[in-house]
C-alpha cells in the first residue's frame, strides 16, 4: 500500500494480476476450517500452560513437583528463559519455510503439503512439553524442555503457512470477513476448552484417585488427541486448485520479504497488534491466577466463567461485522482496546472493589466478552485486508511471506509474555501476596493503553479502503 503506485522494483519478476478465484470458498468449508482451528486454539492454549505447570499458584490445587529451578538470572526464571530462546532460535526458519510455500509447485497444493507433514508432530511434541524425564528439579528437565519447545516451534511455523490460505481464499470481503467471524467463535471454544475446561476434568480424575500430575497428563493427552482429529479436518478441506487463485510466486525469499517490508501499513500494523497481544497474552495466562488468588476461587471455576463469555459471545459476534460496516474496522478496534484497558485495571484491584466474590467476576466476565468478540474478528480482517491489497496492487503472490515478515517483526517482541511474566509471579502468586499477580494485571492494561495510541496514529483504513476498491475489491 505503501509503493506510492510506482509498481513492482525493475529487478523483480512482473508477474500478472491474481486471477479470480475458480469458485468461492463455501460456507460448509469454513465451518470445518473453524474446526481445524479450534484444534490449533486448544493445542496453543494447552501449551500456554507451561508456566502453570513449571511454576504453579501456590495453592493446594497445584501440588506438581518441581521441575525446574526457580533461581532467577538476571531477573528472569529458567523457564521463561526457555521459553524465550527456544522461540528466537527459530525465527530465521520462519521466512524460509514461508518462502517456500509461496514458490512450491507441490500437485498436494503449496500450503496444504505443510500442513500435512506438520500435524502429528505438533500433537506429540505439544504432549512432552509436559513429560520431563525427571521427576525433580534437574538440568536434564531444563534441556528435554529446550529442545521440545524447538522442535515445537519448527513444526508450528511449518503449519502455519496455513495462514495464507486465508487471504489468498478471501475473494472479497465478504469471505474474509466470514473466515475472520468463524474462526473468532473456534477460538474462543478452543480457548475455553484448552485453558478452562482443562482443570474441571483435571479435578475430576484427581476426585478418582489419580496425583494431579496423573491427572493433568491425561487431560492434556486426550484433548490433544481430539484437536489432532480437528487439524486433519481442516486439512482435508483446503483445496487450493479449486479455490485458490492458482499461482505461485516466482520471487526469491529476500525479495519477497524487501518488498513485504516495504508496505508501511503491513509493518505498523503487526507492531500495533503485537503490543495488543502483549496485553491479551498476560491476560490470557494471568487468568488462573486472577480468579484462584484474586478472588479467591477454585481453578475450576474457569470453565463456568468461560462457558458463560462464550454464550454472550455468540450473541456479539453476528454484530460485529454489522457494527464494522457502519463504524469500521478501525473505530471498532479502538473501543475493544479502552474496554480491556479498563477491566484490566479492574482485576488488578478486584479483590479490593466492594462487590462480593459472587457477582464480580461474573459481572466482569460479561464485560470481557465485548472486546473479545470484537479482537478474535477485526484485527485479523484488517490484516487479511492489508494482504489482499497487496497481492493485488502488485501481482505478486506471496501471501506467505506476509506470515515470514510478521515473524521476524515479532520475533524479538514475541515471547516477552512467556519471558517476563514468571518473574512477575515471583513479587507473590498467593492470598497473602498477590503482589506479582497484580503487576500482570497492571502491565496487560498498559499494553492496551499503547496499543491503542498506536493504532490510532499509525493505521490509515481510508487509505487502504480506496486502494482496495481501485483494485476492483469490495
Amino acid at each position: 500500500m505503501e509503493n506510492d503506485g510506482k509498481g513492482v522494483p525493475e529487478n523483480i519478476p512482473a508477474q500478472d494480476d491474481a486471477r479470480p478465484q475458480r469458485e468461492e470458498f463455501p460456507l460448509w468449508r469454513i465451518v470445518l476450517w473453524t474446526l481445524g482451528g479450534v484444534g490449533s486454539t486448544i493445542i496453543g492454549s494447552l501449551t500456554g500452560l507451561m508456566t502453570y505447570f513449571y511454576v504453579p499458584p501456590e495453592t493446594s490445587q497445584a501440588a506438581f513437583p518441581q521441575y525446574l529451578s526457580t533461581k532467577t538470572i538476571l531477573g528472569f526464571t529458567l523457564v521463561g528463559i526457555i521459553g524465550y530462546i527456544g522461540g528466537l532460535v527459530t525465527v530465521a526458519y520462519n521466512p524460509v519455510v514461508s518462502t517456500w510455500s509461496d514458490r512450491s509447485r507441490s500437485r498436494f497444493g503449496r500450503r496444504k503439503i505443510f500442513m500435512v507433514v506438520s500435524f502429528l508432530p505438533i500433537s506429540v511434541l505439544s504432549y512432552l512439553m509436559f513429560s520431563p524425564p525427571v521427576d525433580h528439579v534437574s538440568p536434564v528437565n531444563a534441556v528435554w524442555l529446550f529442545a521440545v519447545i524447538i522442535l515445537l516451534n519448527v513444526f508450528r511455523a511449518t503449519y502455519g503457512v496455513s495462514g495464507a490460505l486465508v487471504p489468498e481464499f478471501g475473494s472479497n470481503s465478504k469471505i474474509i470477513m466470514r473466515f475472520n467471524t468463524f474462526s473468532a467463535i473456534g477460538w474462543v471454544f478452543g480457548y475455553i476448552i484448552g485453558s478452562q475446561l482443562i482443570f474441571m476434568i483435571k479435578d475430576a480424575f484427581v476426585s478418582a484417585g489419580m496425583t494431579p500430575v496423573e491427572a493433568f497428563r491425561l487431560t492434556v493427552g486426550g484433548l490433544i488427541a481430539v484437536s489432532t482429529v480437528f487439524l486433519l479436518l481442516q486439512i482435508i478441506v483446503v483445496d487450493e486448485k479449486r479455490y485458490g487463485t492458482g499461482k505461485s510466486s516466482t520471487v526469491a525469499l529476500l525479495p519477497a520479504l524487501k518488498l513485504t517490508f516495504k508496505n508501511r501499513s503491513f509493518v505498523l500494523f503487526t507492531l500495533t497488534n503485537q503490543v495488543y497481544l502483549w496485553g491479551d497474552g498476560f491476560f490470557q495466562t494471568g487468568l488462573l491466577y486472577f480468579v484462584t488468588i484474586i478472588f479467591g476461587l477454585s481453578e475450576a471455576m474457569l470453565f463456568p466463567f468461560g462457558a458463560t463469555l462464550l454464550g454472550i459471545a455468540f450473541v456479539i459476534y453476528p454484530l460485529v461485522p454489522l457494527i464494522a460496516k457502519r463504524t469500521g474496522n478501525k473505530l471498532l478496534y479502538e473501543v475493544a482496546l479502552v474496554v480491556m484497558f479498563i477491566v484490566m485495571l479492574l482485576f488488578a484491584w478486584a479483590d479490593k472493589i466492594p462487590v462480593s466474590a459472587n457477582i464480580l467476576p461474573w459481572a466482569m466476565v460479561a464485560i470481557i466478552a465485548i472486546p473479545g468478540a470484537i479482537t478474535g474478528i477485526i484485527p485479523g480482517a484488517i490484516s487479511n485486508e492489508i494482504v489482499r491489497e497487496d497481492c493485488l496492487r502488485t501481482g505478486l503472490a506471496k501471501e506467505a511471506s506476509f506470515n515470514a515478515a510478521a515473524g521476524l517483526i515479532t520475533a524479538i517482541p514475541g515471547g516477552f509474555v512467556g519471558l517476563i511474566m514468571p518473574s512477575l509471579l515471583l513479587l507473590g502468586k498467593s492470598r497473602a501476596n498477590p503482589l506479582g499477580v497484580r503487576t500482570v494485571a497492571l502491565v496487560s492494561a498498559g499494553c492496551m493503553l499503547g496499543a491503542l495510541v498506536m493504532l490510532r496514529f499509525f493505521y490509515n483504513e481510508k487509505k487502504l479502503k480506496a486502494s482496495l476498491k481501485e483494485h476492483g475489491y469490495h
